[in-house]
């Protein structure tokens, strides 16, 4: 018996924006509609992602003892970096654990994308260390850090649909690396994702009835081209005892 592919992710798409809009609708005060997009997100990304990735609002340390801005949601590893540390409800994540950044807003627009980008910007600038490990084959070659993904959640577009994907670009291909974003999502609108090359920096829009699918499936696959975090030497964490 075949599936309907087309059929199965439209009907998961409505599924989640309904989620997700629930808090625009029904919420009036902006802190508390904050806090619940962010909630809604957090958990469609725990629901969605494949176990090995936690999902968390964190702080993100480094060795040296510097710390980037609060981080609406992390996506991090637990298995080559455990340290995590908990205290009075805040979360704190050594910088080598980060797969990815993402910061949740109402709506899609300029001041959004600078602010998401500057809270990329002070996670990628933190000290990251990377430990060789042994295992069946011997010690392994120290492996680098990865590139850490960055993006902005948003339950709209502020823009005009019809040129959202240009008013994106304009934005985008103004950030360094560091403060580049590479997945944009607007719940009930449009999924980007951008890419920088030789040639430039390029937006790719979903269509505007799968834009949480195509946003899912792009930041699963930017994941799986990043493979495994590298391992933290645990002794820069140790150096500062």
């Amino acid at each position: 018996m075949a599936i309907d592919l087309r059929q199965l992710f439209a009907d998961r798409q409505q599924q989640l924006a309904a989620q997700l809009s629930l808090a625009r609708h029904h919420i009036g005060h902006p802190g508390d509609k904050g806090a619940v997009s962010e909630t809604e997100w957090l958990e469609l990304l725990r629901s969605f992602l494949p176990s090995r990735y936690c999902v968390d609002k964190a702080t993100v340390i480094d060795s040296c003892g510097s710390t980037s801005e609060s981080i609406d949601l992390v996506v991090y590893d637990r298995h080559h970096s455990p340290l995590v540390f908990e205290q009075g409800g805040f979360r704190y994540i050594p910088a080598e654990a980060v797969y990815a950044v993402l910061e949740v807003k109402q709506s899609l627009d300029a001041g959004h994308v600078a602010y998401a980008a500057g809270k990329a910007a002070s996670v990628r600038r933190l000290h990251r260390t990377s430990a060789a490990v042994t295992d069946i084959r011997g010690a392994t070659p120290i492996k680098p850090p990865i590139p850490i993904l960055a993006g902005l959640l948003t339950t709209n577009v502020g823009w005009a649909r019809d040129n959202a994907t240009e008013q994106l670009l304009r934005h985008v291909e103004q950030l360094d690396a560091e403060h580049l974003l590479q997945l944009v999502c607007a719940a009930d609108s449009q999924a980007f994702e951008i890419s920088r090359n030789e040639r430039g920096t390029q937006v790719q829009a979903s269509a505007r009835d799968n834009s949480l699918v195509f946003f899912l499936l792009s930041f699963l696959q930017r994941l799986q081209q990043l493979g495994t975090v590298a391992p933290i030497d645990f002794s820069a964490y140790k150096a500062a005892l």
